[in-house]
């Protein structure tokens, strides 16, 4: 899209200013045009930072998608400009470039895939199945597929911590922690500081599918 289509909905923050809040209630997303974006989210009290977004970064964009608030706090980290679109503008922004609009529905049906997936996640009833589905989740964002994985090659998930397993699953991270630890005893799982390696995809799948079909029987009953 060219930049004079984002102009009309151009907005600018300074550096420190807070563009939106975690738990706000969201009506806008966000295209960067200039500048860096600080996501944050607040973990056992602590404020942790998720991310830094630089140009053509979109945020905020689950606010378009579904009746929520905002999952974290944004921060200019720079000298920022973007450009804010509400629902109402969001046909405006695709019917200016279609071929920029295909490029942010695919970004929005990925978003859309992300969301049903932690839902399936927190629909389990074990905590234990929750942070094994949510490293199954991780693998998926590799393309790989668990179902039909017949490899014997350890997969790596770098950069993921278990702070990251147990913010997508909802737990507290102690709990997370215990059941990573019990995975690794087990020899189904290896770890370091910033990575975690599944030695067994076939092994945690199975896992996953006979806790979700107990669950399902049970619901039946």
């Amino acid at each position: 899209m060219g930049a004079d289509a984002l102009d009309k909905f151009e907005k600018s923050y300074s550096p420190g200013d807070i563009i939106f809040c975690e738990y706000e209630k969201g009506d806008e997303f966000y295209i960067i045009k200039e500048g860096k974006v600080r996501i944050t989210k607040i973990q056992d009290n602590k404020e942790k930072t998720l991310d830094i977004l630089e140009p053509p970064a979109i945020f905020g964009e689950m606010a378009i998608i579904e009746d929520a608030p905002r999952s974290a706090t944004t921060i200019a980290e720079t000298n920022v400009k973007v450009a804010v679109f509400k629902k109402h503008n969001f046909y405006e922004l695709l019917a200016s470039n279609p071929k920029w609009a295909l490029s942010l529905i695919k970004i929005l049906s990925k978003r859309i895939f992300d969301a049903t997936r932690r839902l399936q996640i927190l629909s389990l009833k074990e905590n234990e199945a929750k942070v094994l589905d949510t490293i199954l989740m991780l693998v998926e964002w590799k393309g790989i597929i668990p179902a039909t994985y017949q490899e014997t090659k350890p997969i790596e998930l770098e950069n993921i911590k278990v702070e990251d397993i147990a913010h997508w699953c909802g737990l507290d991270v102690k709990e997370c922690e215990r059941y990573i630890v019990r995975y690794v005893n087990m020899g189904r799982l290896e770890r370091t500081a910033n990575k975690i390696v599944v030695k067994n995809l076939p092994d945690i799948y199975r896992l996953v599918k006979n806790k979700r079909k107990i669950q399902f029987a049970d619901n039946e009953l």
